[in-house]
């Protein structure tokens, strides 16, 4: 029997629609609030306000032509856009946005595992993009990925067990339920957990895979027509997923004060706020601060960001079996 209430929740809401909506508007977001700190005017035209400038955007690359290099990994070339992009939607429906994920109401324990491995598994197939694209550019710059998210995804997962440890469990829901938001508890690991959010984006200071005075467009040189569209829409769906994954892990989720009717309403609102000021941090980030050279991403990584994430996640421990537990705040 076809359950219409899933194929609903899968294709509109908290679905695909929803997703898509929500990171063209995070985008103008970003590109409005970029634009004022630097004293420009930003999307204006397309829509009140410029609001609808992303989607006209990512309509127009949709009608340019396509052209493949001659020299291209043709089926990598083609594919692995699209296959990151839908990855990363993929993972996004295992976070509960209404009170439940898309795809279940309570998920499984070690789904937080699977999520974090998902967006490792799209910045692979990000440098398999450039990779195939036999670009010089494109080759440095997804060599550039590589070496970056491989790099920062270990103290990405150390920082992420430390929410997880405070709610004793790997699921994303049980973390999510929380009684103090973890960023009082573990506001160290708040912090560590955004600078390592930056470099895993991609955004400024971290921003040298698509350093553009150096590597021109970066991994995306070579792309033109649907497949830059969606090259562009992954990199702002991966924007969305890390918010809402700071958002679960120390924000307390969805969940928040129901006032009256619907609980699903006011935990999607909540959802939606709390996002939107992750999504502000990361952005005033991205704008106050000037782009770090590879050496110093690198060294950046393996000499502070690690050895800080171990240490966040002992101090962590030690805080949950000294102070926590005997004053009952878990």
């Amino acid at each position: 029997m076809i359950d219409f209430w899933l194929i609903a929740r899968i294709l509109i809401f908290p679905g695909f629609t929803f997703i898509l909506l929500l990171t063209l508007f995070c985008d103008w977001v970003e590109r409005k609030l970029e634009a004022r700190l630097q004293n420009r005017v930003g999307p204006l035209v397309a829509g009140p306000a410029g609001l609808f400038q992303p989607l006209a955007d990512f309509i127009k690359l949709l009608t340019k032509e396509d052209i493949e290099p001659r020299d291209a990994k043709k089926y990598v070339f083609k594919f692995a856009p699209l296959l990151a992009f839908t990855i990363m939607v993929f993972a996004i429906c295992f976070l509960p946005i209404d009170g439940a994920s898309v795809l279940s109401t309570g998920g499984f324990n070690g789904d937080l595992i699977v999520i974090l491995t998902f967006s490792t598994i799209a910045s692979f197939l990000l440098f398999l993009s450039g990779w195939a694209s036999n670009n010089p550019y494109g080759t440095i710059s997804s060599a550039r990925v590589l070496t970056q998210f491989l790099g920062y995804d270990i103290p990405l997962f150390l920082i992420a067990l430390t929410p997880a440890f405070l709610a004793g469990t790997l699921s994303i829901f049980g973390i999510a339920h929380q009684g103090i938001p973890y960023i009082l508890l573990a506001p160290w690991a708040f912090v560590l957990f955004i600078i390592t959010l930056q470099a895993e984006l991609e955004k400024d200071p971290f921003d040298v895979p698509d350093a553009e005075s150096e590597l021109v467009g970066g991994l995306c040189t070579e792309f033109t027509g649907a497949k830059l569209a969606f090259l562009h829409l992954t990199r702002d769906v991966q924007i969305v997923f890390g918010s809402a994954l700071v958002v679960e892990l120390f924000l307390g989720g969805p969940y928040g004060p129901v006032f009256f009717g619907v609980s699903a309403f006011w935990y999607s609102l909540w959802f939606v706020l709390k996002l939107l000021a992750v999504v502000i941090v990361t952005e005033y980030i991205t704008t106050l601060f000037a782009r770090l050279r590879i050496d110093q991403v690198l060294s950046a990584n393996w000499r502070i960001v690690l050895p800080a994430a171990i240490l966040s996640l002992m101090l962590t421990v030690a805080m949950v079996v000294w102070v926590y537990h005997p004053l009952g705040f878990l």
